[in-house]
């Protein structure tokens, strides 16, 4: 664990030191791709090219920018390691004076709010000071670094399902290209709902997390990237009905999950939002899926249901997809069941502050003894994960 975690941190670090991302600006009423470069202090003929094709999408047919919408400019937001600009971007003297007096000159027009000093942040305008062949030199460390955590990923993602459950094989691409960030419900010092059944307690994050290493499982096996933000190496996939109590999750970087349910919202969230930030790029797809399990009064049964932010109408197109998903294969396994699953607007602190879209999937009551049987039976456990993967597959209309 403690190689795998220097990696992932090195990966989650590498796009906040140096390189990190292009500046965004929005142009002012009237200004022109020439006049929004000028109040940059970029030279026109040397930055346009790269102008117009990094925002080739958002200029007009006269080459004309739109109020509201951000631009990339070709300077790149860089951390300061708080000693000098040379030894930070591994330049020679000259060019690194010339950036010094860059960033004075864009806190003097105002352009930037304070000295690379103070807030530690760099504006390297690469191309105009010819720094292009040292980015693309810089990109290629990190996509190798990128590709060396992936592998690492997965098979660290493996050794988590345990000998019986490995992948041997992947077994199409349905799902290449798309990265689902998976999040079992509490764990750590917080069990979360607790049930009573035959005399065993029923911990919600245990059963959680054990649909949790199925669903990626099967995502894993259709070509996704799969990140289980919550991670146990002394669970795997289980053929038990009652789950062993253990406490011993951790973050996928290693940390330790926090008894402060504030700060241990933070810092799954923080995680998600870093490695989304590495691995987002044009033709990918990016989803959060966090399960957990309901507590209600012993007497209520519970549909699996379903939680969005409400202002993201992907969110809730998602979980109409499960939802779907799930109501056409209880008509079909038991006819006559009825489904009473629902999905809901609600403002949670992960959907509401993660980068990626999020769903919330509640797998039912964990005190009510019919639910229970949906937790505790292994192979109802899998129905739900192939039901869930089925219901995403749907959601990206992938057959």
């Amino acid at each position: 664990m403690k190689n795998y975690s220097i990696l992932l941190l090195f990966i989650l670090c590498f796009n906040s030191s140096l390189f990190a991302e292009l500046l965004k600006v929005s142009p002012q009423k009237g200004e022109s791709v020439y006049s929004l470069l000028t109040r940059y202090n970029l030279t026109y003929e040397k930055n346009i090219d790269f102008f117009l094709k990094q925002n080739q999408n958002k200029i007009s047919e006269q080459k004309g920018l739109y109020l509201g919408k951000e631009y990339e400019l070709p300077i790149k937001i860089v951390k300061f390691n708080n000693k000098n600009i040379r030894s930070t971007l591994n330049i020679d003297y000259e060019t690194a004076k010339k950036i010094q007096e860059y960033n004075s000159i864009v806190v003097k027009k105002g352009l930037k709010k304070s000295s690379y000093k103070d807030d530690q942040i760099l504006w390297v305008p690469f191309i105009e000071y010819d720094l292009n062949n040292d980015i693309n030199k810089k990109e290629n460390e990190k996509n190798v670094a990128k590709d060396i955590f992936l592998r690492n990923n997965f098979k660290k993602n493996n050794d988590l399902f345990g000998e019986k459950y490995k992948i041997n094989s992947v077994l199409d691409n349905k799902l290449a290209g798309h990265y689902f960030y998976l999040i079992s419900g509490h764990g750590g010092p917080d069990p979360g709902a607790i049930g009573f059944r035959n005399g065993f307690e029923l911990h919600e994050h245990q059963y959680a997390y054990d649909i949790s290493l199925r669903l990626a499982k099967k995502l894993m096996e259709s070509g996704a990237e799969v990140f289980l933000i919550v991670q146990d190496d002394e669970d795997e996939i289980s053929d038990e009905k009652f789950l062993k109590k253990s406490g011993t999750e951790k973050l996928i970087n290693g940390d330790t999950i926090s008894s402060v349910q504030s700060i241990r919202l933070k810092q799954r969230t923080d995680l998600v939002n870093e490695i989304f930030r590495t691995y987002n790029k044009k033709e990918t797809n990016h989803l959060l899926i966090e399960i957990h399990v309901d507590s209600r009064i012993t007497d209520k049964r519970i549909d699996i249901f379903f939680y969005h932010q409400p202002e993201s109408e992907k969110g809730k197109e998602f979980c109409e997809a499960l939802l779907n998903t799930i109501k056409e294969k209880y008509d079909k396994n038991q006819p006559g069941r009825g489904y009473q699953g629902r999905i809901f607007g609600r403002n949670l602190w992960t959907l509401r502050n993660a980068i990626p879209t999020g769903v919330y999937v509640e797998l039912g009551n964990i005190q009510n003894p019919q639910d229970q049987i949906r937790l505790i039976e292994p192979s109802n456990r899998q129905a739900i994960a192939n039901w869930l993967y089925k219901g995403i597959l749907q959601a990206y209309n992938i057959k």
